[in-house]
């Protein structure tokens, strides 16, 4: 469902923070402009009752606004284009950030002329058309991953890792089954991880982007945690990219859809390589301080997996 509002006019107003019973202990916050929140993750059947309390920059709350109850029906409903959406597994919520379909130029001649270790898979600069998705705000978390695939708890802040690629397809695969068959996503929408198109134009910023070298900055500390910060932390500590995603820089590496081959030379629209005996692995991670490992074109071809690298998910 999704809750619309009119923001305050107070110049000091900051966000609106969501809560709902049952089930709602996760406070849902969404920043001044938005004026809307799409909650997903409800049960058909059960009458939800949600309070809006809105807050400012100094921190201090109102008393808040409760609403009528409601009761989902069971119908599955698309995503509204341009909005992010909060969805719920087994408990576990996570955000999905709307990147609206474009035309961007994926790979970097510059870069991969340049020494370093895989530095050449960056070649051959080519344009890239894709359609319109969702990708997480964050990396897969230990308890996201949990939830999905049948052992339950962990941390919902800190990224899963030491997973293979296949591992990523079929956590995706069974994250999709559930999302069905709770009635979460209609039956033409599947999440899966994303495509290696799909992570590289979200982490430029897909539309909004400024063209920065790293995901959100030209300055690598602003946004990506690397050998110099130890070792996995915790997600959304450091800002933000364009869109609203975290960590597309640094943390822990991202497994991608595709098989790892040298890029083509000619225009492509939503492309997928599913050819290849090798994986790729994006964003570099906690375990380098190489900066060029960190840049939003790197991509490192991969045949097993290590501790530094999670993955995160997309939908369309």
């Amino acid at each position: 469902m999704t809750l619309r509002w009119t923001d305050p006019t107070d110049e000091d107003f900051a966000k609106v923070s969501i809560t709902y019973s049952p089930g709602g202990t996760t406070v849902i916050e969404i920043g001044k402009g938005r004026q809307e929140a799409v909650i997903a993750g409800l049960k058909n059947g059960s009458e939800y009752v949600f309070t809006l309390r809105t807050a400012d920059v100094a921190g201090n709350m109102s008393a808040g606004i409760v609403s009528d109850g409601f009761t989902p029906e069971a119908t599955a409903v698309t995503p509204p284009s341009g909005a992010s959406v909060d969805y719920t597994i087994n408990g576990v919520r996570f955000t999905m950030i709307y990147v609206e379909g474009g035309t961007f130029t994926m790979g970097s001649d510059a870069e991969g002329a340049l020494p370093g270790t895989q530095r050449a898979n960056q070649a051959h600069e080519h344009r890239v058309t894709l359609s319109s998705y969702w990708i997480g705000e964050t990396e897969v978390t230990i308890a996201l991953w949990n939830a999905v695939m049948g052992s339950g708890g962990g941390s919902n802040t800190t990224p899963v890792a030491s997973i293979t690629r296949n591992q990523s397809v079929e956590f995706a695969r069974r994250l999709n089954d559930i999302a069905h068959n709770q009635g979460l996503i209609p039956d033409d929408m599947n999440f899966q991880i994303p495509t290696e198109a799909q992570w590289e134009f979200a982490a430029k910023g897909g539309n909004k982007s400024k063209g920065y070298t790293y995901s959100g900055s030209n300055t690598l500390s602003q946004v990506g945690w690397t050998s110099n910060d130890g070792g996995i932390h915790t997600v959304k500590q450091k800002q933000p990219n364009e869109l609203g995603i975290y960590d597309m820089s640094g943390n822990v590496y991202e497994w991608v859809y595709d098989m790892a081959a040298p890029y083509p030379n000619q225009p492509q629209t939503d492309p997928c390589n599913t050819s290849g005996s090798q994986y790729i692995k994006r964003g570099g991670s906690f375990y380098y301080n190489d900066a060029y490992r960190f840049t939003s074109t790197y991509r490192y071809f991969y045949s097993s997996t290590d501790y530094t690298i999670g993955t995160r998910i997309s939908l369309r």
